[in-house]
């Protein structure tokens, strides 16, 4: 439960460890930070409807038989004379809180984003309705941050002598807390109204993917950007912006232009995960961190398929042989086997719509965009289908979907062939050998081998552009 200072949100997570689903995402906005800048308190009327809300949220929890539970609360309630009040009020409906510093949030959010995209070097921010948190993460862990107080519910009055002054005011309070980190760097950004930039951004360039987490602009894009939203004038709508989110944009870019001004980072990374997911990574094992959180989530979604991961293992090397592990990823491979296997699970006529949204637009953690284009690719060669789609092209190399299209094909073949049976796939092995590919079958599985086989076997060398065999056969030749 995370108390902020706009909204009051529950969030149950299931799942992997590393990889945790949402089983139940739920918020109200009483806006507790509103007046807590000009009158030191958190208003009557917002306490009230923040204690409803933690009323129900205490109940479901109990409901669901939910007992590991963090409720934390940031800037609004640090802030505010008569926030240990509240916390008190909140204890009594049975939810103790932890009352989080400013270095806290910082640190959370941090540990939020490296568990989003591990080993990750730059600066996370994280802008809320209260404060803006800056800290530097170095790949697994984070260094001291500072807070300024520059979240949503304060920029309008911030930004009431125009955005010059605004920046100047930026720019001092960054000198002021001796900040001077991020240079040439990513700067990773989290929150809901940079989120809606990003979902406004994404509108404008017509990106085809839906999840605006991982999406990228470079500092220049995200300038010329920021400058138009915070003029304020001829925002076009877009639909999937809440109205609430669209009248903090302005506001929200603003600040985003004057933090890339002086801070000068190398580009702009939407992060979907920051507090809530940090304060969840810092609890688990340091084994469990190390885990790939790509290759978990797609393993626990295969899993409802029936998809067991011993067996994918196997399927992927048996097409190894033939198609080499992604130079980026090396999981790349093994998460696209499992995906493509899960997808002939469902309906046929739905098939190939269905594995590619899968690809395309389930939020997986772990994976950029080059990779969902990979595996949209694969799983589409795995149903017989080579073309590429133009919406995949500017998301990915020539080079990246014609790897895509080997794979699908490999684990088509080996399918089509073995059923994925392991016995079969110990007695046979698919290999590219100078220039051919050979498909090795030892007696017990020479039965299986069929016409449906060989043609498979014939469009993949045909992709590769080379000639095709099985065992001693002569390139090209049919078993008999």
């Amino acid at each position: 439960i995370d108390i902020g200072s706009n909204t009051v949100r529950l969030v149950i997570y299931n799942g992997p460890p590393r990889a945790p689903g949402v089983l139940l995402n739920e918020k109200v906005t009483p806006r507790l930070g509103r007046d807590v800048a000009n009158t030191g308190l958190l208003s009557e009327k917002s306490m009230e409807a923040a204690l409803q809300a933690l009323k129900r949220y205490a109940a479901l929890l109990r409901l669901m038989d939910v007992t590991d539970v963090q409720t934390v609360a940031t800037a609004a309630v640090r802030d505010a004379k008569n926030g240990p009040a509240f916390l008190q009020d909140i204890a009594e409906i049975g939810l103790p809180v932890r009352l989080l510093s400013g270095e806290e949030e910082a640190r959370a959010s941090a540990m939020g984003v490296l568990a989003a995209f591990p080993g990750a070097v730059g600066i996370a921010g994280d802008l809320g309705g209260g404060s803006l948190e800056l800290i530097v993460i170095d790949g697994t862990t984070s260094q001291k941050g500072i807070t300024l107080p520059f979240g949503t519910l304060r920029l309008p009055a911030l930004r009431e002598e125009g955005d010059a002054n605004f920046s100047r005011i930026v720019s001092e309070s960054l000198t002021k807390a001796k900040w001077s980190a991020g240079r040439g760097q990513p700067l990773f950004i989290v929150g809901g109204s940079w989120r809606a930039l990003a979902l406004y951004a994404m509108d404008q360039h017509k990106w085809p993917l839906d999840d605006p987490h991982d999406f990228e602009l470079s500092p220049e894009e995200a300038s010329r950007l920021c400058a138009l939203l915070a003029k304020g004038e001829s925002i076009k709508e877009v639909p999937r912006i809440a109205s609430s989110r669209m009248a903090a944009l302005p506001d929200a870019a603003a600040l985003l232009g004057a933090l890339i001004a002086e801070i000068a980072p190398s580009r702009i990374v939407f992060s979907s995960w920051g507090l809530r997911e940090g304060l969840l990574f810092t609890k688990l094992d340091k084994s469990i961190r190390a885990r790939d959180p790509m290759l978990d989530g797609v393993t626990n979604f295969a899993e409802r398929y029936s998809i067991c991961a011993k067996n994918a293992a196997l399927v992927d090397g048996w097409i190894g042989g033939t198609v080499p592990a992604d130079r980026k990823n090396t999981n790349l491979r093994l998460a696209t086997t499992m995906l493509a296997l899960a997808s002939m699970r469902t309906e046929p006529n739905l098939r190939s719509g269905v594995s590619m949204g899968w690809a395309l637009r389930k939020r997986w953690i772990g994976l950029d965009a080059r990779g969902r284009a990979m595996i949209a690719m694969a799983v589409l060669a795995n149903t017989g289908q080579t073309d590429t789609p133009g919406k995949l092209a500017g998301l990915a190399s020539e080079s990246d979907l014609k790897w895509a299209v080997t794979c699908g094909l490999a684990i088509r073949l080996c399918r089509r062939l073995t059923n994925c049976a392991a016995p079969a796939l110990f007695d046979s092995s698919l290999t590219l050998e100078s220039d051919r590919v050979v498909l090795h079958l030892e007696d017990p599985v020479k039965p299986l081998y069929s016409n449906g086989a060989a043609k498979d076997l014939r469009n993949l060398a045909d992709w590769l552009g080379v000639d095709w065999m099985v065992q001693d056969f002569e390139p090209g030749g049919q078993s008999d």
